[in-house]
Parts: C-alpha cells; sequence; structure tokens
C-alpha cells in the first residue's frame, strides 16, 4: 500500500504531482537539488531533502528507512527519468518507481529510438538524418533542403548547456558550424537534422494521457497554443484542449507499439505542406501542465497510483473543449514580447483568457507558492 509520494525535482511539475497527491491524502516528500523553488512551499508538501547531484540522490534513498514498498518516486524531468531508469532495478525492490523500465522509457528518451520505432508503426514523423561523423554531414549537404535544424537525441544536457533546444541551419555553411558546435555538448551518435516545421506553438497539439500496457484508460488532448519562447519553446505557458481524432489516433498506435505504461504526453506537429501531424516527442513522465487534468476531470496521477495498487480503473477520454491551463506570469511575458513582434493582438491574448482554465501556480487553498512564484520569477526566468 502506497502511504508516501517522493517527488523528484520542483518548480511547477512537483506543485502540480504535490498538490494533487497532497489532496488525495498522501505524505508527500519534495527531493531537490536546490532549495530555491516554488513546490515546497505547497502546504500539501510534508517535507523537503536537499540532494547535491544524482550520486547522493541515489545514497538517500538507498539509505532511507521506509517501509517496503510504500513510496512512489516520480520524476519531474529528463535527468531524473534517465536516473530512475539506470537505477530502475535496484530502486525498484525497494520503491515504486512511475515511469516504465528501462528498455521502454529508452525509446521515449532518445528521439532517435523515438523516430525509428514511429517509422516501424507508420506514425508520420519529420523527415530526420542521423548522421554519426561530419563525413555524414558533407554528404547530407548535397540532398537536404534547407533550413533544417539540428536537434539532439537526449535534450537535457543539450539544452542546459546550450541554452537551447535546437540549433537553426539556413545554409550548408550553418549545417557544418552548429554540427561542430553540438558534438560539443553531446555524442555525434545523438545528433539528429531535422526538416524545419513551421506554425510554431499554434500547430503544437500533445496527447496527455495514463496507459498500461500500451492501452490508454484516461486521456485529453490540447493544443499548446503558446510558450516561451514562441519558436522553439522551452515551456508551454498557455495550454486549451481539443477534441483532434488523428492526434488520439497516432498517439495510440505509439503507445500500443511500445506497449507503455504509465503517465506520458506524445506531442505532435501539424505540417501545413502535408496536412498532418508529425510525431515531435514522447514525455515518459509529468510535464509543466500536467495539473490540468484537475479542471479536465481526469486525473491521471491517480490512475497510476491505484493501477501500482491493483485497484480497478475507470477509462475516460476527454470530450470537453476549451478547457485552459495558464502559467500566468510567463504568459504574460511571452504576450508582451508577441504583440512587441506584431505577431499577436492584445485583444486576441484577452480573449483566450475568458475560457475556465487552471493556473499553474495560484491556488486560494494553497496560496504561497503562487506568492513566491512572483517573489522568485527573476532567478527563475534566468535558471530556467
Amino acid at each position: 500500500m502506497i502511504k508516501h509520494i517522493y517527488i523528484l525535482g520542483n518548480h511547477i511539475q512537483g506543485l502540480g504531482i504535490s498538490r494533487i497527491t497532497g489532496k488525495l491524502g498522501y505524505k508527500v516528500t519534495l527531493f531537490n537539488s536546490s532549495r530555491l523553488g516554488v513546490a515546497r512551499f505547497s502546504n500539501t508538501c510534508n517535507k523537503f531533502e536537499k540532494f547535491n547531484d544524482v550520486e547522493h540522490l541515489f545514497q538517500i534513498l538507498d539509505e532511507k528507512d521506509v517501509e517496503h514498498k510504500t513510496a512512489l518516486l516520480i520524476p519531474t524531468n529528463d535527468l531524473l527519468v534517465g536516473f530512475l531508469s539506470d537505477n530502475y532495478d535496484k530502486l525498484n525492490t525497494k520503491y515504486h518507481i512511475s515511469i516504465a523500465p528501462k528498455e521502454i522509457t529508452e525509446i521515449a528518451f532518445n528521439k532517435r529510438k523515438t523516430y525509428q520505432t514511429a517509422t516501424e508503426a507508420n506514425i508520420p514523423i519529420p523527415k530526420s538524418y542521423f548522421p554519426d561523423s561530419i563525413g555524414d554531414i558533407e554528404k547530407l549537404n548535397e540532398e537536404i533542403e534547407f533550413p533544417v535544424i539540428i536537434k539532439p537525441a537526449v535534450m537535457y544536457s543539450f539544452y542546459k548547456k546550450s541554452g537551447k533546444k535546437v540549433f537553426l541551419c539556413n545554409n550548408k555553411a550553418e549545417l557544418v558550424s552548429n554540427y561542430h558546435n553540438a558534438i560539443k555538448i553531446i555524442p555525434e551518435n545523438e545528433v539528429i537534422v531535422q526538416e524545419l516545421l513551421n506554425g510554431g506553438a499554434k500547430n503544437l497539439y500533445s496527447y496527455a494521457s495514463y496507459a498500461k500496457n500500451g492501452e490508454p484508460y484516461g486521456s485529453f488532448v490540447v493544443n499548446r497554443i503558446r510558450q516561451k519562447p514562441m519558436d522553439f519553446g522551452v515551456a508551454t505557458t498557455f495550454a486549451v484542449t481539443v477534441i483532434n481524432e488523428r492526434v488520439e489516433t497516432l498517439a495510440k498506435e505509439f503507445l500500443k507499439k511500445i506497449k507503455y505504461t504509465g503517465v506520458s504526453e506524445v506531442e505532435f506537429m501539424y505540417d501545413d505542406r502535408v496536412k498532418d501531424y508529425k510525431l515531435i516527442e514522447i514525455n515518459p513522465r509529468t510535464w509543466k501542465w500536467h495539473s490540468m487534468a484537475n479542471i479536465v476531470g481526469i486525473n491521471l496521477i491517480e490512475m497510476l497510483i491505484k493501477d501500482i495498487q491493483g485497484q480497478p480503473i475507470e477509462k475516460k477520454n476527454n470530450k470537453t473543449e476549451q478547457l485552459g491551463w495558464i502559467e500566468q506570469l510567463t504568459d504574460f511575458f511571452v504576450m508582451f514580447t508577441e504583440v512587441v513582434k506584431g505577431r499577436m493582438k492584445f485583444k486576441e491574448y484577452l480573449k483566450s483568457l475568458q475560457i475556465q482554465k487552471e493556473y499553474a501556480t495560484f491556488d486560494w487553498k494553497d496560496p504561497l507558492p503562487a506568492i513566491m512564484y512572483i517573489i522568485l520569477s527573476p532567478y527563475l526566468y534566468f535558471t530556467r
């Protein structure tokens, strides 16, 4: 029987998990490498423990005096997904783990494997190339159409070191130069060269679900209409539910292909040129706007916990459009930037706010995280 929720990581993802599981009656402990983050200030968070690095985190978890299989480990970012995946067999003897075993998580975690699996399942992906050397790049120069992007197979270390999700290449010289920049950060066998899909955030769609052996039990689709920054965003700031059967069908096919069990977000981008959706990535964990489940009425984390404990789960698929999620402060700055650039009208922004929505931090029953979010916003803006 699960009694404790151990959240690995902080910020808004951690806050959402803490509020959801705390309200369900579980004792919540937050583990993070920094003391500065909004989740630890929630009245649903019972305890905070700081770790220095993942080796230290493993030591803490390994030595913790907790009753066998009464704690569930839930990661909030790719670094900690990788940590749990690498230590799955060791930690699984003592804890329940919210992610799938390594052989399945690796397919989602490594985009080279993601795209290979999607291709096998006939799921559309952006035109992609997987060079292993500068020689491969020089050969590509003769066949690809610019612009293209260089992106990593595994995002976390790339983004932490470069501050970018992708390198944009408008010509052959930039492709070669950016390839050299990329392999200073990641191994050559993690480089992906990919066609540039136009349209920005308005063409971004995600399928959120809890699945068991590839079969979704709870799900909803959203259009992530604003992100920071709007081009090649690293964080969603405003999302809204939609009914999109094509996205739902493609996501289900992928989850079925890998027999996925757990909470996940499968991301697609609509390609105006071919009039279809292309798979971008899958997050085998909670994501920033996962607490949208509250307003949708489909509690994916509760489904996860019930399933682990062998309790029955009622299947739910969202049929309501125009339910929203917003990270207020960052979304305002995104709007301001877009209005200044002439790419958004202020009236359009105000209209989007009129729908019923879940707030990333604000909650009358748990006000301190929103207050700390404002106080810490300069620090968070420059460090996340």
